[in-house]
C-alpha cells in the first residue's frame, strides 16, 4: 500500500478522533490566558519584559524533554527514560569537556540516541509494552550514572567555561538558550508536520492496526521515535550541563512528571494520534507560569510535585479517547 493510502486511513482516524475535541483543543490556551491574568491580577509586574524572558529561558530548560516525550505519546506510548537520559548526557559531558571540548556534547547527545534506540528495539522487537521497557531502561541509565560518577557532582572548571557560553551566555541580551529552543520548535514542528515520519507517528497514534494494514513499517516509526525522544532528553541534559556547569546523576530529578505534564497540559491526548510540539509549548508555558505562582505565595517544592501529579490524571481524564481499547501500549 502506498503512503496517500496511510495517510488517508490516519485522516479518517483523526476526524472520528476530533468530534467532540474542539473544546478540549481550545482549553490550553484558555487555561493560560486565565493564569496570567489571575498572576497580573495578583503581581500587576508579572506581565513585564523582564519576567517574560525569565519565564521563556526556565520553559527551554525542561522543553526539549517534552518535544521528545511529545512524539511518543503522539504514538500512543510512553518514555519513563528520559530523566535519566538527560542525566546520564550531563555526566558525559562533564566529563569529556575538558579533553573534547564541543564534541563532548555531541557525543552526550548520540549516546541519548542509543540509549532511545535502546528503548525503541526492546518495546518493538522484544513485544514489551512502552512502559515497561522505558522503565527497565530508566534503572539501566539510572545506575550506569551514579557509577559513573561515583554518585557525586562533576564540575566543569573555569578554565572550560568558554564551552559553555553557546548555551549559558547572552545575545542582544536574551539568553542563548531561548534560541536554541525556538530553533528547536521550528525544526522539531517541521518534522511532525512536513515529513513522512511526523505523519506515521500520528497516524500510528490514531490507528495502528489501520496504518500497519495500510503498509506501514510501526516498528521502524516507533523505533526512530525513540531515538530521536533519546536525542532531545539528551540534548537538554547538555543544555543543563552548560547552565549549571557541572554534570549530576540528580541533575534531572523531578523533571520526568514535569516533562509530562507540559505534554498532556498542552493537550496531546495520551491514546496518541493528537497533538504536537507547539501544543506542548502552551502546556510548557502554563506548567511554568504556575510554578512561578506557587513560588511566589511559597508552596513547598514536594507539594507541588504532588500538584503535578494532580495536574497530569486531570489533564489525561479530558483528552483520552475512551471509545479506543489501546490507551498506554
Amino acid at each position: 500500500m502506498t503512503i496517500k493510502a496511510t495517510i488517508d486511513t490516519f485522516k479518517g482516524s483523526v476526524i472520528k478522533i476530533n468530534k467532540g475535541r474542539s473544546w478540549v483543543d481550545l482549553m490550553p490556551v484558555a487555561t493560560l490566558a486565565l493564569l496570567l491574568i489571575v498572576m497580573t491580577i495578583g503581581s500587576p509586574r508579572f506581565l513585564t519584559y523582564e519576567t517574560l524572558i525569565i519565564l521563556l529561558a526556565q520553559v527551554a530548560t525542561l522543553i526539549m524533554m517534552g518535544i521528545g516525550e511529545t512524539f511518543i505519546i503522539l504514538l500512543g506510548s510512553i518514555d519513563l527514560s528520559i530523566a535519566p537520559v538527560a542525566a546520564m548526557s550531563t555526566i558525559i559531558a562533564a566529563m569529556l569537556v575538558p579533553s573534547l571540548g564541543y564534541f563532548a556534547f555531541v557525543v552526550a547527545v548520540i549516546f541519548g540516541m542509543l540509549a532511545g534506540l535502546t528503548t525503541g528495539l526492546i518495546h518493538t522487537k522484544g513485544r514489551i509494552p512502552s512502559f515497561i521497557a522505558s522503565l527497565g531502561t530508566m534503572g539501566i541509565w539510572t545506575g550506569l550514572a551514579f557509577l559513573l560518577s561515583n554518585a557525586t557532582p562533576i564540575t566543569i572548571s573555569s578554565a572550560d567555561s568558554h564551552f559553555l557560553t553557546w548555551v549559558s551566555g547572552y545575545t542582544f541580551e536574551i539568553p542563548n538558550v531561548i534560541y536554541i529552543m525556538v530553533v528547536a520548535l521550528l525544526l522539531t514542528y517541521f518534522i511532525e508536520t512536513y515529513t513522512a515520519f511526523g505523519r506515521y507517528v500520528k497516524a500510528i497514534g490514531a490507528g495502528e492496526k489501520a496504518t500497519f494494514v495500510a503498509g506501514g513499517a510501526i516498528d521502524r516509526y516507533k523505533t526512530l521515535a525513540f531515538m530521536l525522544c533519546g536525542m532531545l532528553a539528551a540534548f537538554q541534559g547538555v543544555i543543563i550541563a552548560c547552565i549549571m556547569s557541572s554534570g549530576s546523576p540528580r541533575a534531572a530529578d523531578g523533571l520526568q512528571m514535569k516533562a509530562i505534564a507540559l505534554v498532556v497540559l498542552g493537550g496531546t491526548a495520551v491514546s496518541g494520534g493528537i497533538g504536537g510540539v507547539f501544543r506542548t509549548f502552551i502546556g510548557a508555558l502554563i506548567v511554568f507560569t504556575l510554578e512561578y505562582g506557587m513560588n511566589m505565595v511559597g508552596v513547598n517544592s514536594w507539594f507541588q510535585q504532588a500538584v503535578y501529579g494532580v495536574i497530569i490524571i486531570v489533564a489525561v481524564a479530558l483528552t483520552i479517547d475512551r471509545s479506543r481499547i489501546s490507551i498506554i501500549k
